[in-house]
């Protein structure tokens, strides 16, 4: 049983040529693309591309989903009082539970935005992938671990992440990092811990780096040198990194970025609405920095829309710079799709052999019409109402903007009445 899409645009590649073509998926890869009309066998599902446009699937490379139980009880606050006096208090309070129905708010609100896989750092991490595997997103956990020394708090956050690396290890659509969360909230011997952890089992280190000018300003303080230096003095950089905002980088800073190839996250509308800043995005570009965006969590965004993010990461590009050539649609594109793919260590393109993640966007819509150029028509005027359908791993995960994994209704109904308890 497989999936024929017939006569639609698509980016094909890695150079994103849209060309129509019929492109045919068996079981969970791309197998035909053509030119000519492909047949469809009586056990296929058949989809009219006309007037849709076929995308990588679009990677959220950086978020806490189960933040969406606080989407709006704190908003218009700094990042440190944000913090230490709102989210961390709340976050006391939750269970697993809690955690898995608002991971499934949070996975059904990304897929309806043609979101394909995410890169996760939180805590309850066994309620965050039972929620994905029952939605069939791509994913990359972490436990977001917490500890200034290597005490008993300390040796139970590295056991607790541990634990989540050896679990996920040999699951297809879920594999795991190690998530320091930042140079403020672990130690020394808790990174050099973290950074043994990450090389014993080949897998990537997540953490926040450089966020605030407080963060780095403190670093200074502390060590004498930024925090983008200290990592790599402390040979975190030794191994894949995906490293969430770096707002506040200097030139020396963006050069150890790209010399060590760290993935680097732009989050520029949480960045945006805490006051933090804006990344600089062209100079991480030009130091050959690979830039993924992320949403950060619904809680200091408050949507996790990946449409929404590259729109908004290409208009402040070229504001901050005052050049309009910067971060072109396709760049913004490429950014939220296969540069996020990249920080996760996947294939994310379409191309015969590749996985089968792909968005699929209706450009006959009001505001997209007439679309001279499909892409920037995507970019500057499509909203994530514009998707229609969305395949992971060869699966439908939504169709005809019908959810086909998650009952909306339900998880609405489960984090509504779970809400009530947050409230103060």
């Amino acid at each position: 049983m497989g999936i024929v899409l017939s006569r639609i645009a698509a980016a094909l590649g890695d150079s994103w040529t849209v060309r129509q073509v019929d492109i045919r998926i068996d079981g969970e890869t791309i197998t035909e693309i053509s030119e000519s009309s492909l047949p469809a066998g009586p056990d296929d599902t058949r989809v009219d591309g006309t007037g849709k446009l076929a995308i990588p699937g679009l990677v959220n490379a950086h978020t806490h989903v189960p933040m969406v139980l606080f989407r709006g009880i704190a908003d218009d606050l700094p990042l440190a009082q944000w913090l230490s006096e709102k989210l961390w208090p709340a976050e006391k309070k939750l269970t697993a539970d809690d955690v898995y129905w608002g991971s499934l708010l949070g996975l059904a609100e990304m897929i309806r935005s043609g979101t394909t896989a995410i890169s996760d750092m939180y805590f309850f991490v066994d309620a965050i992938a039972k929620a994905v595997a029952q939605s069939g997103m791509r994913a990359r956990l972490s436990y977001g671990i917490i500890a200034s020394s290597l005490d008993e708090r300390g040796k139970e956050e590295l056991r607790r992440a541990r634990e989540v690396i050896e679990r996920f290890r040999a699951d297809g659509l879920i594999s795991a990092a190690v998530a320091p969360h930042a140079i403020y909230t672990c130690g020394k011997e808790v990174w050099r811990e973290a950074i043994e952890l990450a090389h014993r089992y080949e897998v990537p280190i997540h953490t926040h780096l450089a966020e605030t000018r407080a963060e780095v300003a403190d670093c200074y303080v502390r060590y004498r040198m930024s925090p983008v230096r200290l990592l790599d003095q402390w040979g975190a950089f030794t191994g894949p990194v995906i490293a969430a905002h770096c707002v506040h980088v200097a030139p020396d800073d963006i050069e150890i970025l790209g010399e060590r190839q760290v993935n680097v996250v732009h989050c520029p509308k949480s960045n945006a609405k805490l006051g933090s800043g804006i990344a600089p995005i062209a100079r991480l570009h030009a130091a050959g920095v690979n830039v993924a965006l992320g949403t950060d969590g619904a809680a200091s965004n408050n949507r996790l829309d990946m449409f929404g993010e590259l729109r908004f990461a290409a208009l402040m590009a070229k504001a901050v710079s005052q050049d309009p050539a910067l971060v072109s649609a396709k760049d913004a594109l490429k950014m939220a799709s296969t540069a996020g793919a990249r920080a996760l260590g996947f294939a994310g393109e379409i191309a015969i052999g590749k996985q089968a993640d792909m968005a699929i966007v209706d450009l006959s819509q009001l505001e997209t019409v007439p679309a001279y150029d499909p892409l920037s028509a995507l970019v500057y005027a499509a909203g994530r109402e514009a998707v229609s359908d969305v395949i992971v791993n060869g699966k439908f995960l939504m169709r005809d903007r019908v959810l086909t994994t998650i009952d909306e209704d339900q998880v609405k109904y489960e984090v509504s009445r779970r809400a009530n308890r947050y409230k103060s």
